[in-house]
């Protein structure tokens, strides 16, 4: 398990979903839209972020781990 590579990569693909949501929410501009980020969009973005900041706190327990045991 490699806690920066799986950082990087769910970083990378969160920034392509608020992207790609961009372009489509320009277009979807009604009630339903709005419903939809706020029942989709944003509680998806919140866990992704809350997962970025537990994989980064894991890095630094595997760093400690491993300068621990050398």
């Amino acid at each position: 398990m490699n806690p920066a590579a799986t950082r990087a990569q769910l970083s990378a693909l969160m920034r392509d979903m608020t992207s790609h949501w961009g372009e489509i929410r320009a277009e979807w501009r009604d009630a339903r839209g709005e419903e939809f980020e706020l029942r989709y969009v944003q509680p998806l973005q919140t866990h992704m972020t809350s997962a970025l900041t537990a994989l980064e706190k894991l890095e630094g327990i595997m760093a400690k781990v491993r300068r621990d045991c050398e």
